[in-house]
C-alpha cells in the first residue's frame, strides 16, 4: 500500500507545481487507474542542484513504478518493490542508500485502497479533503539501463485511513515539498515521514470496476451510489 493511483486533475496538479516553484509542469495525460509497473510523473531535485542549497533546482521525469536493488541476484525478487516502509527505510539495504540523495515527489489527484469484507474487497477512493492535488513521497534510483525507477514511501495509517487499511502513503504538504527535495539533515527528513493529519484526507466507496487494473476512465472514481 499504496497500490493504485488516480492522476486526473491536470489543472490542480499544475497549480500545485506553481505553488512549490515549478511553473513549467508538462501536460499530464488523465489516468484513472494507475497500477504498479506503470510510468509515473515524478518531481525530483536536479543532479546539478547545489548540495547546500535549501531551494533545489527541480526537474521532472517519467519513472517506472517499482525498483529492483542493483545488488539483487536474478530472480531474487518476485516483483519490483513498489512501496518502502518509512520506519525502516534507513536500515533496509534496498533503500538506505537512496533516502539521503534520491528523494522524489509524485503529484496525484487521489489513490485507491481496498477493505476486505469476508471473501470480497470493497474499493475506496482517497483524496485531499480540500480537493487539491496530493504529493506522495518516494525514493528513486537509476538502473543499469539508465532508466529511473521509483518506490513510494508508506507510514502508519491516520484515523481516516485506518478505517480501510493499517498503512498509508507518506503525503508531503506543499509547504514541505522543497524541504523534502533539498539537502537536509536526517532528523528534518525523518520528521516529514509521518502520517497525515486526520482531517487531511476524505474518502468514499467506489465500484468494483476499479479493481480490474485494465479498466480505465472516470468510472473508476465514481461514487458507488452513482453507479446504480
Amino acid at each position: 500500500m499504496c497500490g493504485r493511483m488516480n492522476i486526473t486533475d491536470n489543472e490542480g496538479i499544475r497549480l500545485l507545481m506553481e505553488l512549490i516553484g515549478m511553473p513549467s509542469w508538462p501536460s499530464i495525460q488523465a489516468r484513472y487507474n494507475v497500477a504498479p509497473s506503470a510510468g509515473l510523473d515524478v518531481l525530483y531535485a536536479a543532479i546539478d542542484s547545489p548540495s547546500n542549497e535549501t531551494t533545489p533546482v527541480t526537474a521532472h521525469d517519467t519513472m517506472h513504478w517499482g525498483l529492483v536493488p542493483p545488488w539483487a541476484k536474478a530472480g531474487q525478487f518476485k516483483r519490483p518493490l513498489i512501496n518502502a516502509r518509512s520506519e525502516t527505510v534507513r536500515e533496509k539495504p534496498s533503500f538506505r542508500h537512496l533516502v539521503d540523495g534520491h528523494r522524489a515527489l509524485v503529484p496525484i489527484t487521489g489513490f485507491y485502497e481496498w477493505l476486505r469484507k469476508g471473501d470480497s474487497r470493497q474499493p475506496y477512493y482517497f483524496h485531499a479533503a480540500d480537493n487539491t492535488a496530493l504529493l506522495l513521497a518516494g525514493l528513486y534510483q537509476e538502473n543499469a539501463k539508465g532508466e529511473r525507477e521509483i518506490t513510494l514511501l508508506t507510514t502508519a495509517a491516520n484515523d481516516t485511513m485506518a478505517a480501510v487499511h493499517h498503512r498509508m502513503p507518506v503525503i508531503i504538504k506543499p509547504d514541505d515539498a522543497l524541504v523534502w527535495l533539498s539537502n537536509q539533515p536526517a532528523p528534518v527528513i525523518d520528521n516529514l515521514m509521518r502520517p497525515a493529519a486526520n482531517d487531511y484526507l476524505a474518502l468514499y466507496e467506489v465500484g468494483s470496476y476499479v479493481s480490474n487494473a485494465r479498466n480505465e476512465g472516470e468510472q473508476c472514481m465514481e461514487p458507488l451510489q452513482s453507479l446504480f
